[in-house]
């Protein structure tokens, strides 16, 4: 190993070939190049807020400001190439793979991860004098090595970016794993620049995301450089249809000689692949488009045209479409298939049906409101009758129709559907009929303070008694019709509760006279049933039944009635006794106990009477 004459930097390298840089005198390595080593072209970059780095055998560039990383070199790192000499510096130190007096440096400079960072001198910890010497460098007893000292940052950035730089020089790519990439650090003393598992973890993936997208944007610069020649390569061969396959698109441009810029990268050919095919799918979409629209505005021009209803049939409807001079000079509209020309006439119907709904809708909303009117008018025309006092609450439909069956109102109100004449009027004399109640309960609560006698004389007294200043209000403005319907409702109720009062008597006159009868019967002594009525009397008159009887309206009368039958069917008794032994004697003792005119037998008459046919003469 051999040092500069003007420098005290020497130059090492680490088993592994990486560079670094040793201070004879002030006893301290370093990683990156010190600038007094640096040509003019090197610190002319430096100058520039530009970084380069390696990534393999490419370069990225870096801006310390921004952060942002590019594979394409800068214009103001383009000038200093071409203007600034690559000159030598004026030291130029010696390789030193191996020497016994200098360590790599245990910390590493803080250098920009990939894709982004900026570089920042590094001065490593002066050498004690007293280290081990490096690992593959034999030491001597004349000059000891540096110690190797465990990397110590002051913030996380620092760390990070030293970390990274570790991953870049050990060639660790996105592809890797992290299995995989700490088996290959864990043993560089930079892998320590941080304190944590997950910290390490972090950086590496964000390291590769880093990588992936440098190497996305050198893809889609890429592709963006050389999709254009693809794009006039294919259509020197006829272009690429949207349905090609992978291996007619590569057999296509194997020709061309862009195709050996993208024959290494399998994911770049198909993605280009992918993109002008999508373009072709787009275009032949975009033209099978354009030829439904122009086909479906025809064929809905032509179905304008032909005469058609609801149940018009797809058949005729398809054989007047072919036959039509309009489909037969339209190339596009021939090719047109039949299921789209079948949905095109069923869109057609739909809104002929709308059409023709909305019509029928129309038609219907127009019957409704005549129908409306009609009842309307009916309803003015029962209105009329009722101001008239020809509509009353006691009107029956029977009555009432002949006096309106020549208005024309009728008519028109039969005409159309809805109510009828007749439902109209049973709803105007309900009306009728709940006014009238309430008429009459004002009229009957008034009667009970001016008694007025109901019968056929007394309507006079009864229309002035309404008719009177102390009578309501209510009752006092009622016309004279509805005060005669009142007053005729009046006499029929007085007229009714007389005939129920009537019929009240009769069934209880009815019967006690059925008790008078069981009693008769049951008498004791015994009634003499020869006996007249007025001799028997005296025994009647023991009898309670015949004293309720008799204090009753005509209860004498109906006491003789009652014992007429009793007389009557006592006597009937004792001859059917008379005969009733011989019914089962011999024929000699009814020969000689029998009457000698059987005519005479009640029995018999009342037999031949119930049996007789009507031949012959019954006896009486």
């Amino acid at each position: 190993m051999a040092g500069s004459v003007t420098s005290r930097w020497v130059e090492y390298r680490t088993p592994q070939g990486r560079p670094y840089w040793y201070h004879a005198v002030e006893k301290r390595s370093v990683w990156d190049k010190p600038a007094e080593l640096k040509t003019a072209r090197e610190r002319a970059i430096d100058a520039t807020p530009w970084r380069v780095y390696k990534a393999g055998e490419r370069s990225y560039y870096v801006h310390r400001d921004t952060k942002t990383s590019t594979w394409t070199m800068p214009d103001e790192i383009k000038r200093i190439y071409d203007t600034v000499p690559d000159d030598p510096p004026e030291a130029v130190p010696m390789n030193a793979p191996t020497s016994p007096h200098a360590v790599a440096p245990s910390a590493s400079p803080s250098s920009p991860a990939v894709g982004g960072g900026s570089l920042t001198p590094f001065a490593g910890t002066p050498d004690t004098g007293n280290a081990s010497p490096m690992v593959g460098v034999r030491a001597t007893s004349r000059t000891p090595a540096p110690a190797q000292t465990v990397p110590i940052f002051t913030n996380t950035n620092d760390a990070e970016l030293a970390f990274m730089k570790l991953l870049r020089e050990k060639g660790i790519d996105e592809t890797w794993t992290w299995e995989q990439a700490i088996r290959e650090i864990v043993m560089d003393p930079m892998y320590k620049a941080f304190k944590t598992l997950a910290e390490r973890k972090a950086a590496f993936a964000k390291y590769q995301d880093r990588l992936r997208t440098l190497a996305a944007e050198e893809r889609a610069e890429k592709e963006a450089r050389i999709r254009p020649a693809m794009v006039k390569a294919l259509a020197q061969e006829g272009g690429l249809k949207w349905y090609a396959s992978f291996a007619t698109f590569k057999k296509k441009l194997a020709p061309f000689s862009f195709w050996s810029e993208v024959e290494g990268d399998d994911e770049l050919a198909m993605q280009l692949y992918e993109s002008l095919r999508k373009d072709a799918r787009d275009k032949h979409d975009a033209a099978e488009r354009a030829t439904q629209r122009h086909n479906e505005a025809a064929l809905s021009a032509l179905l304008k045209t032909i005469a058609m209803d609801t149940k018009t049939r797809w058949r005729d409807v398809h054989r007047t479409i072919v036959e039509s001079d309009e489909f037969r000079q339209d190339a596009q509209l021939q090719m047109m298939p039949i299921p789209e020309m079948l949905a095109q006439f069923e869109t057609h119907m739909k809104d002929i049906e709308a059409h023709e709904k909305t019509e029928l809708e129309a038609e219907q909303r127009r019957r409704a409101r005549v129908a409306r009117r009609a009842r309307d008018d009916f309803r003015a025309l029962l209105d009329e009758q009722i101001a008239q006092g020809v509509l009353t609450a006691r009107s029956t439909w029977a009555s009432f129709v002949p006096k309106i069956r020549n208005d024309l109102r009728v008519d028109a109100v039969l005409a159309v559907p809805g109510s009828s004449p007749q439902q109209l009027f049973y709803d105007a004399l309900d009306e009728l009929e709940r006014g009238f109640a309430q008429h009459l309960k004002a009229v009957q609560a008034h009667l009970q303070t001016q008694p007025v006698p109901i019968d056929d004389a007394h309507w006079p007294a009864f229309l002035a008694a309404l008719r009177a200043d102390d009578a309501p209000s209510t009752v006092r403005m009622l016309p004279e019709h509805e005060l005669r319907e009142i007053y005729d409702e009046l006499l029929y109720q007085t007229q009714r509760d007389a005939r129920d009062q009537r019929r009240r008597t009769e069934r209880r006159l009815r019967h006690q006279v059925d008790d008078l009868r069981y009693a008769m019967k049951r008498a004791q002594p015994p009634l003499d049933p020869t006996s007249t009525f007025d001799a028997s009397l005296p025994q009647l008159r023991a009898l309670s039944e015949f004293r309720e009887l008799e204090r009753l309206d005509g209860g004498l009368e109906a006491a003789r009635t009652a014992w007429e039958r009793f007389a009557r069917r006592e006597l009937e008794k004792r001859h059917d006794a008379a005969y009733m032994d011989l019914d089962g004697a011999s024929e000699e003792r009814k020969r000689k106990d029998a009457p000698p005119d059987p005519a005479l037998d009640p029995r018999a008459v009342r037999r031949r009477v119930q049996y007789d046919t009507g031949d012959e003469p019954v006896a009486p």
